[in-house]
């Protein structure tokens, strides 16, 4: 899990752990690029991008994908209600054309080579925030991302019911009570509280049974909003096989359906390797959603042996052993993030993090820029000085929530 280095608030609670970071990187000279039907080291395509054969106007010629969208920023003002004003209305693939005047030939390497394809039909403004985040360098935690959420558990003091789901909140002038199903059972449990924040995802708050029910705009607000269906493919490899070609850390960029792959530039103690053999955003991810995992597997196999040149009988040989992770099918989150389209960006974000009473929401898909922990944790600690806000305002003043 990669952090952008100007991500404080996550960083202020790596500190407060104690746990230690070392750089991710996204790029590596010995890495693959497999598109259009070449082959390419990654260090060659940066210094000529023509390589990829890309069908360019004379004046697009000899740019990466990356200064080829840079360049159609030009006309992009910092005045941010100006450009909620004017860009709302924009899909990504909508502005490259009319305001970034780019040939398609020059739209297709950056959908390609960025991982846009997929998302052109997003809201500009959803990804002009977004893409801040991906002109910062990255660190990733040492040992593994799994300690960040294990300190926070050790570190609360109050229970934790895990695998209980809320089923129905109740609120009235004066206290909110919360409903919840437990593991094997039938019968509710509840919990009683003078206010509630609800961390869901927005797919999941329509699970829940509001009473008084939600108002009609955060409803419509929570029902419209789309949300990314990601998907990772691991796999665990007694073999190193990337290392034979100098890649350490980076990712392998293909047309073919596993789109990205991400080398470890770690090691692990039992000396196997495992790598993010696909990782797939949006409509690219959509495409393994209805397959099983093990023709997940021979797909993601197959692009590694046309991407290293090795046996596909080898590769799986070798990566005998697999994880994937759909987020589209994940019972509890119901999708990865929220993937904004046009005019939503300013039709729903107020409604989306507005309260309903004692009733608060966080979460990635109330702040921006989405997607990020980062915008979660600001999200969190938004609502909670929300809360403090209304304790002090109350009559008593010194209610706790």
């Amino acid at each position: 899990m990669r952090l952008p280095r100007h991500h404080r608030i996550v960083r202020e609670f790596i500190t407060k752990f104690r746990l230690k970071l070392n750089p991710f990187y996204n790029t590596n000279d010995n890495a693959w690029y497999l598109i259009n039907n070449v082959r390419a080291k990654s260090g060659d395509v940066d210094r000529n991008p023509d390589i990829l054969q890309y069908p360019l106007l004379p004046a697009e010629r000899g740019k990466s994908a990356s200064e080829l969208y840079d360049q159609t920023l030009d006309k992009v003002t910092t005045d941010c209600r100006a450009l909620k004003e004017k860009y709302d209305s924009f899909s990504i693939k909508e502005y490259l054309i009319k305001e970034g005047k780019l040939s398609r030939g020059a739209i297709d390497m950056i959908g390609d080579v960025l991982n846009l394809d997929s998302s052109f039909h997003l809201s500009f403004l959803y990804y002009l925030m977004d893409d801040i985040a991906f002109k910062d360098r990255f660190d990733e935690i040492t040992g593994g991302f799994d300690q960040l959420p294990e300190a926070f558990y050790k570190s609360m003091h109050r229970d934790i019911r895990f695998q209980s789901t809320v089923v129905k909140i109740l609120q009235d002038n004066e206290k909110v009570r919360v409903f919840y199903r437990r593991p094997l059972t039938r019968l509710l449990s509840s919990e009683t509280a003078d206010y509630v924040l609800v961390a869901t995802t927005a797919k999941a708050v329509r699970l829940i049974k509001f009473s008084p029910p939600l108002s009609s705009k955060k409803t419509h607000a929570l029902r419209s909003l789309r949300y990314s269906r990601d998907v990772k493919i691991f796999l665990a490899c007694r073999e190193k096989f990337w290392e034979k070609d100098g890649i350490y850390n980076g990712r392998s960029i293909t047309d073919r359906p596993s789109r990205f792959i991400y080398y470890p530039g770690h090691n692990f103690t039992s000396g196997v390797g495992v790598i993010l053999a696909s990782y797939t955003w949006d409509d690219d991810a959509q495409f393994f959603v209805p397959l099983s995992d093990e023709k997940c597997v021979d797909l993601v196999q197959e692009d590694l042996a046309e991407i290293h040149q090795l046996p596909k009988t080898y590769i799986q040989n070798v990566c005998d052993k697999h994880v994937i992770k759909k987020w589209g099918l994940d019972k509890y989150a119901m999708g990865a993030y929220v993937s904004l389209t046009p005019y939503q960006l300013v039709d729903y974000s107020k409604a989306l993090f507005q309260n309903e009473g004692r009733v608060y929401f966080a979460g990635e898909y109330t702040a921006h820029p989405h997607a990020w922990i980062e915008t979660a944790m600001k999200a969190a600690m938004r609502a909670a000085r929300s809360i403090h806000g209304a304790v002090s305002a109350s009559p008593s003043g010194n209610r706790k929530s």
